[in-house]
């Protein structure tokens, strides 16, 4: 049984990525989980959707708080839901998507100064698929130190490893399978 699928496509059809393009596991949920737990300091940037997608009734918010408290992973909040953070009285940065892309370009960037080392796998969720696309282009090329993935229901070739394009009941799954994972 070979450990990756056939080469998904992009979702937006005009996203050409060169000839790298990001893996996609068998099993996603366990090989992530696996990941996250191996990195020695992961990140989790979050954008707006994260607002505004449910999955069975249940705020992609709250997936991605699960996922930061189960995998360790420092929570950068961008555009407009730092604020959702804080009323949940959650721990997260703010920061925008551009700066953050900018700054984990540099070697030794850490979000949260209180964890040491630096940043070495980087994971998306809830990003819009354009604004993702280009910030993982500019990973791949200008930070080869780290390693990227996405949480998406969309396909992105510009990261290390993705998710193939699902629909949203089997989005759902994955997500509630890498929190089990997780734990």
């Amino acid at each position: 049984m070979s450990l990756l699928t056939p080469r998904a496509s992009p979702w937006q059809w005009g996203n050409v990525p060169g000839p790298t393009m990001a893996m996609c596991p068998d099993n996603p949920p366990k090989v992530y989980a696996t990941m996250i737990k191996r990195a020695k300091n992961p990140l989790l940037i979050v954008g707006s959707l994260v607002l505004e997608v449910q999955l069975g009734g249940k705020l992609l918010l709250d997936y991605a708080m699960e996922i930061a408290k189960r995998g360790n992973c420092t929570l950068i909040a961008t555009a407009h839901t730092y604020k959702a953070f804080l009323e949940r009285n959650f721990p997260a940065v703010p920061m925008t998507l551009v700066d953050i892309v900018n700054r984990l370009q540099d070697p030794n960037f850490t979000a949260n100064p209180e964890k040491k080392p630096p940043h070495d796998l980087v994971l998306f969720l809830g990003i819009r698929y354009e604004f993702a696309s280009q910030g993982l282009a500019t990973l791949k090329h200008f930070a080869p130190h780290l390693r990227t993935m996405t949480l998406c229901k969309w396909y992105h070739p510009n990261a290390s490893w993705s998710f193939p394009n699902v629909k949203d009941d089997e989005w759902q799954k994955l997500l509630d399978e890498l929190i089990q994972a997780l734990s």
